[in-house]
């Protein structure tokens, strides 16, 4: 019964999110392709795999938000979980913070703590098991998180023409999980962050900042505009070439050329 309790408890808690007042979302455009709105925990991940047994120390490359990899080296253990597939993995670690309370059992996840246990060849890895690196890795596999490829020709559409008049410059705002810079466009003119009234309802056991994911679940969507910030005057019936760069999660940029028509 305790098991089913702490279970709930962590679906509850790996769902806690904000609240939003309904309000009119028309004009917003999501120029990510076939998004997904996934939950914090990826239980498609967890399917078919074996866990790692506990008390083995495990390191493994995992991408950062600067486009490069860092190393992550951990001892399995009720609050550090490993599950292994043939061609990939999944880690779930917990980190305990100062005032908070500190339960592994939040950790249960029901069946798939369950999972058949991995087999491990300690002849070849008698201390540390590399997964991904070294002369003794199981696999090469590098746990990203799927990223949803941007929609070039709707942002070309977008911004093909804007209202020189207005300080929202575009007619529609943006959806996506990728941020934005305009670059070589005219001095004041960026893309911002839209901003609504949010009403907060984040509890004392909120999962973010304790639950270690990798892959780490996928960046939430944010609205963006583009915006004339300087305020400048901006020329009438007149075509401006400019580049927009679009970031991922993980640093990784690529960048779109554009021409607006300003009327």
């Amino acid at each position: 019964m305790n098991k089913l309790l702490f279970f709930a408890l962590f679906i509850f808690l790996t769902s806690c999110t904000t609240n939003v007042f309904e309000e009119d979302v028309s004009g917003m455009v999501n120029v990510d392709q076939n998004h997904i709105e996934k939950g914090f925990l990826d239980i498609e991940a967890l399917k078919g795999s074996d866990k790692m047994p506990e008390g083995y120390i495990v390191s493994f490359l995992k991408p950062n938000s600067k486009g490069s990899l860092d190393t992550f080296t951990v001892a399995t253990s009720p609050t550090d979980k490993l599950f292994m597939k043939e061609e990939s993995f999944y880690y779930i670690g917990y980190s305990s913070c100062e005032g908070c309370i500190s339960n592994s059992d939040m950790l249960l996840l029901g069946e798939y703590d369950s999972a058949s246990v991995y087999r491990v060849d300690i002849s070849t890895n008698p201390d540390t098991i590399f997964i991904n690196y070294g002369k003794s890795k199981l696999m090469d596999y590098i746990p990203y998180q799927e990223i949803p490829l941007i929609n070039k020709s709707l942002l070309k559409k977008i911004f093909s023409v804007i209202d020189r008049e207005k300080n929202h410059l575009s007619s529609d705002t943006i959806i996506s999980s990728y941020t934005f810079d305009a670059k070589n466009f005219l001095d004041g003119i960026k893309f911002e962050e839209y901003y609504f009234f949010v009403e907060y309802t984040v509890d004392y056991y909120c999962a973010e900042g304790k639950f270690i994911m990798y892959p780490e679940p996928s960046k939430k969507q944010k609205m963006y505009y583009l915006k004339n910030t300087g305020e400048i005057s901006l020329p009438k019936d007149t075509t401006i070439n400019w580049t927009l760069v679009y970031t991922d999660q993980y640093g990784r940029s690529d960048s779109l050329e554009m021409k607006t028509f300003f009327e």
